[in-house]
């Protein structure tokens, strides 16, 4: 799923495995070095980002489409990508609650498109995803679906068990009643992704600094005024809290702290060996649940599997 180096990246630094046990990387938390060569940050800056997953690259990204490039820095704790972004499943999925979230998947497709089309990588794929239905509830969830789809401009099929099979020749369909096939889904590799958005961004004139983080977030009359690195000092208008899982703790160094809600959870996920002979373009095949998600989905030669449930613990409190 993912390239070379991040695979090494990933099996070497402990950062990288566990997601890190502290908030901020300022050279002593266990496992994480800060990379070298990253150059200083500046002194001003209108925006500073913090975080530099696939949220932050892409706050980076619009801002300097916007034109303030060069008024914009992000900062990163430890390596671009570092995050909850290089385990992300990669899975790209049009349906959403919300025809505003259903119109922003769509501008992120046509993104990943045009950076490919540039030769920046994404592992951008349209394979379409399965949703399986095991229950009668699930199959009208699917139908309402299906019918919301059609003043949302969303392309979806309603399938029957043997149609399922049709879509995915190793699915076992004795225990199923039907399915929703979406085409317009996808995969895409989250940390390539990333890497190739910043790039964009740093040519529009962003400053990006890896090892580099939050300290404090200074305050004037209730508007930010600038923020403490563990590089030094900036001076800034707006801060973009882009933290991932971090984020609550981020807002709890500014004072008065802003609460972010947002919690981490536990969850877990696996990938086979190579499998032989499967179709490069199978879709993703979504098991919604009543007490969990399953997703089981293939990437290059092996299948992946991720699971959500209630009773997982907290990652942090």
């Amino acid at each position: 799923m993912y390239s070379k180096y991040h695979k090494a990246l990933c099996s070497t630094n402990k950062v990288y495995r566990c997601l890190c046990n502290g908030l901020v990387t300022d050279g002593s938390t266990p496992g994480a070095t800060a990379p070298a060569g990253t150059g200083m940050p500046p002194k001003d800056a209108r925006v500073v980002i913090c975080g530099g997953g696939v949220m932050g690259a892409s706050v980076a990204y619009h801002l300097g489409k916007l034109g303030w490039g060069k008024e914009t820095v992000l900062i990163e704790q430890n390596r671009i990508g570092g995050g909850t972004t290089w385990h992300a499943s990669g899975l790209i999925g049009v349906f959403k609650p919300s025809l505003s979230q259903v119109k922003l998947t769509k501008s992120s497709v046509d993104l990943y498109k045009e950076l490919e089309n540039k030769g920046l990588s994404t592992g951008w794929k349209q394979c379409g995803s399965l949703n399986i239905a095991r229950t009668k509830d699930r199959m009208i969830v699917f139908k309402r679906m299906k019918a919301q789809s059609v003043s949302w401009e969303i392309d979806c099929e309603i399938l029957t068990p043997e149609q399922c099979k049709e879509k995915c020749s190793l699915l076992r369909i004795d225990d199923i009643i039907g399915g929703l096939w979406i085409p317009g889904d996808g995969v895409g590799d989250p940390y390539e992704t990333c890497l190739s958005i910043i790039s964009e961004a740093k040519n529009m004139g962003v400053r990006v600094i890896e090892g580099c983080g939050v300290k404090k977030i200074d305050q004037i009359d209730k508007r930010v005024s600038g923020v403490d690195t563990s590089l030094g000092y900036i001076n800034c208008e707006y801060f973009v809290n882009c933290g991932g899982f971090w984020a609550r703790g981020i807002g709890q160094l500014s004072e008065p702290n802003v609460k972010v809600p947002l919690h981490a959870v536990e969850h877990y996920y696996l990938h086979t060996k190579p499998i032989p002979g499967l179709d490069p373009l199978l879709p993703d095949q979504k098991l919604p649940g009543s007490c969990r998600d399953e997703n089981y989905r293939y990437r290059g030669s092996w299948w992946g599997w991720k699971s959500y449930c209630r009773a997982y613990s907290n990652w942090r409190h």
